[in-house]
C-alpha cells in the first residue's frame, strides 16, 4: 500500500524550489522512474553525493523513485515544479519536443555519438526551446543506453529472415512503421508480458538492449541474440525551468557540472558492462549473430524518409544525410 499522500507530494514540490527545511540546507528533489538496482538510479546517487559535497551542504538531495509514480508522473511533476529534476526515457521527447524526437529512430545511426548529434549545436538549442515552451523543463544531461538488438529462436542475418515473423516492439509509431517496412509483423506488447508472449508463441521475436534481455531472463525463451544494434537511445535528465532560473550562477555551474560528471561516469559503467552481459548470455546458452545491418537499413529507408518529413528541418536533414 502506498503511503505517499497528496500533501506530502506537495511538500516535496515546495522543497524542489528551495524551501529551507533547516537553517543550512535547501531540499532538492530528483525523481527517477527506475528501480534502485538500475544503472540510472546509481547515476542519481552519484549526482546526489556530488551536489551535496560541491555545495558544502547548501543543498540536500532527495531521490524519489517509483513510490511517487512512473515516468510520465515524474515528467509531469518536474514540469509543474514538484521535482527539480526528473529522469525520462524516450517519453519526454515525444511529449514535449516531437519535432526533435529522432535520436532513437531505428536503423539510422551507427553509434551513440551519431545519435547524440541531434542534441548538439543549433539543433540542441531549438530542442531545448521546445522542451521549455511545452514542458517548462530543459534538458541538462544525457545518459547513453545500450543499443537495442533482436532476439529469436533462429539466426537472423538479413531482412528475409524476419518476413511475416511476429515480433514485439514498444508502442512507438515510427518503430512499428519501420519494422513493417522491413517485412516483419510488429506487435506492441507491454514489457511485463513479453516473456510469457514468447513462451506461449504469441510472438516469435522481440527487441531490447542486452541488459533488459538479461534482466528479463529472455535466454529461457529465446536462443539467439542478433546484433542489429538498430536503436541508440538515451535517458534524459530534465530540470524544471523555474528552478534552473532561480539558481545563482555559481550553484547553476556546480549542479550542471555535477550532472556532466555523473552522466559521464554512468556512460562508462553502461558501456563497460555490455561485454560482460554478452558473455553471461552466451554461457546461458544464447548464440550471438552478426547480421547484415546495412541490408536492414536499406530495407528500412523508405519508412525512415517518410518519418523524417515530420521532423524539424534541421533534424530531418541530419537524419536523411545518414541514410543517403
Amino acid at each position: 500500500m502506498k503511503t505517499i499522500t497528496a500533501s506530502s507530494i506537495f511538500l516535496v514540490g515546495l522543497a524542489a524550489f528551495g524551501t529551507t527545511t533547516t537553517a543550512s540546507a535547501e531540499e532538492m528533489a530528483i525523481a527517477i522512474h527506475v528501480e534502485p538496482s538500475h544503472p540510472m538510479f546509481k547515476v542519481g546517487e552519484r549526482l546526489k553525493e556530488s551536489i551535496e559535497e560541491k555545495t558544502d551542504g547548501e543543498f540536500s538531495i532527495t531521490l524519489l523513485g517509483t513510490e511517487v509514480g512512473g515516468e510520465r508522473d515524474h515528467l509531469e511533476g518536474a514540469s509543474y515544479g514538484e521535482y527539480a529534476i526528473a529522469l525520462g526515457g524516450s517519453m519526454p521527447m515525444t511529449l514535449y519536443a516531437e519535432e526533435f524526437a529522432a535520436a532513437d529512430l531505428p536503423f539510422v545511426y551507427g553509434s551513440s555519438e551519431e545519435a547524440r548529434e541531434v542534441y548538439s549545436g543549433e539543433t540542441g538549442e531549438l530542442l531545448n526551446e521546445q522542451l521549455i515552451a511545452n514542458g517548462n523543463m530543459r534538458l541538462v544531461g544525457l545518459s547513453a543506453r545500450n543499443p537495442r538488438n533482436l532476439t529469436s529462436n533462429f539466426p537472423v542475418e538479413t531482412p528475409e529472415d524476419v518476413q511475416e515473423v511476429r515480433m514485439r516492439v514498444p508502442e512507438i509509431a515510427p518503430w512499428i512503421q519501420i519494422w513493417e517496412e522491413i517485412g516483419a509483423l510488429p506487435s506492441p506488447i507491454a514489457w511485463p508480458e513479453v516473456y510469457t508472449s514468447l513462451q506461449t508463441g504469441v510472438i516469435d521475436m522481440q527487441e531490447n538492449p542486452v541488459d533488459l534481455i538479461h534482466a528479463g531472463k529472455l535466454y529461457e525463451v529465446q536462443s539467439h541474440i542478433n546484433r542489429t544494434e538498430h536503436v541508440y537511445s538515451f535517458f534524459h535528465w530534465l530540470m524544471n525551468e523555474d528552478f534552473y532560473q532561480g539558481l545563482s550562477d555559481e550553484n547553476r555551474d556546480i549542479i550542471i557540472g555535477a550532472i556532466d560528471e555523473a552522466t559521464s561516469w554512468g556512460n562508462d559503467m553502461v558501456a563497460n558492462g555490455q561485454a560482460d552481459l554478452y558473455a553471461e548470455l552466451e554461457e546461458l546458452g544464447m548464440t550471438i549473430v552478426e547480421p547484415d545491418v546495412d541490408a536492414f537499413r536499406s530495407a528500412a529507408e523508405p519508412a525512415i524518409r517518410d518519418i523524417a518529413d515530420s521532423y524539424h528541418p534541421a533534424v530531418r536533414d541530419y537524419v536523411l544525410s545518414l541514410v543517403e
